[in-house]
């Protein structure tokens, strides 16, 4: 793991939090922003730990996760480039967020982040539209968990990944988690999760290329078993 000063970057526009901000804003964030690469594995937060620092994604996908007392984990989300994680409305991190692959980051401290953020109202409603996302995600998850059958939530999560993945072909999905990672995201059996994988690939909806890849046969039928509207 390694941070250095940071400039401001193209990349610094990657999260719809600081779209169109002035220079004023841009010189404000740049002086306490640093960029911070974490190797796949690396966690960035652990449950329980002094929220100190907020993350937003440039490349890569990390997993929130959250364990109870009794070492039961719930995947709570993936985050995606420009997405930002590590905003809590606590002095403690209540979830862990651990990188599914290389990642590329820029790192605000959290106390600094919060105070420029109420000086500048733009800055304020970007955070609060992005906090209203999140909220939206997870009532759409939730809903997936509650209403839909097994391969209907994979076909879920497969369409968020392909909305939101950069860098291969639109067809193709690289599926960086695990399958006990999809099956704690999903509420399902990692037995359960290969089973609807099979169910989709017979169904022609889906190819399976390999452990971590899948290509999209049919997206329109995929779409309608992932919607949750």
């Amino acid at each position: 793991m390694t941070a250095t000063a940071l400039k401001i970057p193209e990349t610094f526009f990657h999260s719809k939090m600081f779209r169109g901000l002035g220079q004023e804003e841009l010189g404000r964030l740049t002086q306490i922003c640093q960029r911070r690469r974490a190797a796949s594995g690396e966690y960035l937060i652990h449950q329980n730990s002094t929220a100190q620092n907020v993350y937003v994604v440039v490349s890569g996908i990390v997993m929130i996760e959250r364990l109870s007392r009794a070492g039961r984990r719930q995947v709570i989300s993936f985050a995606f480039s420009g997405d930002y994680i590590g905003f809590t409305n606590t002095d403690e991190f209540e979830y862990s967020v651990v990188c599914l692959s290389t990642t590329e980051l820029q790192m605000f401290p959290r106390r600094a982040l919060l105070e420029i953020i109420d000086q500048y109202p733009l800055l304020k409603s970007n955070a609060r539209l992005m906090g209203g996302n999140v909220l939206a995600q997870a009532m759409d998850h939730l809903f997936a968990m509650g209403q839909k059958k097994a391969h209907e939530r994979v076909c879920f999560l497969l369409d968020q990944i392909q909305r939101r993945q950069c860098g291969i072909s639109k067809s193709e999905i690289d599926l960086v988690m695990s399958r006990q990672d999809i099956a704690d995201y999903l509420g399902l059996t990692i037995e359960t999760v290969s089973r609807a994988l099979a169910k989709l690939s017979g169904m022609s909806v889906i190819e399976i290329t390999n452990a971590h890849r899948i290509r999209i046969l049919d997206r329109v039928q995929l779409e309608e078993m992932a919607s949750v509207h």
